[in-house]
């Protein structure tokens, strides 16, 4: 973190075991609470090591607190695991609003998930305790071992007039809620946030069958 405490430099996972890092500024805005806003984006790394080094050479108060001697183990350069924000929190309840297998365990879990941003989409890993949740794959396709999709939210990305569908995938793995993956059907960037709960359709594999 910047010494005056309003930049920082957060390292986040994505799936598949890359790495990538964003600067971030804290936003002020009006009576809103203070944020954490994205300033920059870097590219993917293979390893923390390599997006560390990458962010000393372009990030010039990273650069130059090193050229004044500072250590720099002291700036903000970690793995983000922290307690689920509220409209992050929000947003899962939303996609567990309907009834499908293992959504009373996973209900539980939520109870003390925690999460790590793992893209600049929004998508999250969750990580948390409680029972393990027998549930049932939806119809869409997952390429994790032993990993199960068993609710899904979407909505329409349409400010810019494409009409792509943005998808919300609820992941769980060997029992526990492994992550919430974020995606543009088109492969764009998404244009309008889920911040808007109700415009969120919602799919269980109950739903389906």
């Amino acid at each position: 973190m910047r010494a005056d405490q309003l930049k920082r430099i957060s390292i986040y996972r994505r799936t598949g075991g890359l790495f990538f890092y964003v600067e971030e500024q804290v936003s002020m805005w009006d009576d809103c609470p203070p944020a954490w806003v994205e300033e920059l984006v870097s590219g993917i790394f293979y390893s923390t090591a390599e997006a560390v080094i990458e962010a000393r050479q372009a990030v010039g108060w990273l650069r130059l607190s090193e050229e004044r001697g500072q250590d720099p183990s002291k700036e903000r350069i970690v793995d983000n695991w922290r307690p689920i924000g509220t409209v992050e929190h929000n947003l899962l309840m939303h996609l567990l609003r309907g009834d499908f297998p293992g959504r009373r365990q996973i209900l539980d879990q939520m109870q003390s998930v925690e999460v790590m941003r793992i893209d600049p989409e929004g998508s999250l890993k969750l990580r948390s305790n409680g029972p393990w949740a027998d549930v049932r794959d939806n119809d869409y396709p997952s390429d994790r071992v032993s990993g199960r999709i068993p609710v899904e939210g979407f909505y329409i990305d349409d400010v810019d007039g494409s009409g792509a569908l943005v998808h919300l995938l609820l992941h769980v793995i060997d029992g526990k809620i492994d992550e919430l993956e974020i995606y543009k059907e088109d492969g764009s960037p998404i244009l309008m946030r889920s911040n808007s709960i109700e415009s969120i359709s919602t799919r269980s594999r109950e739903a389906l069958s």
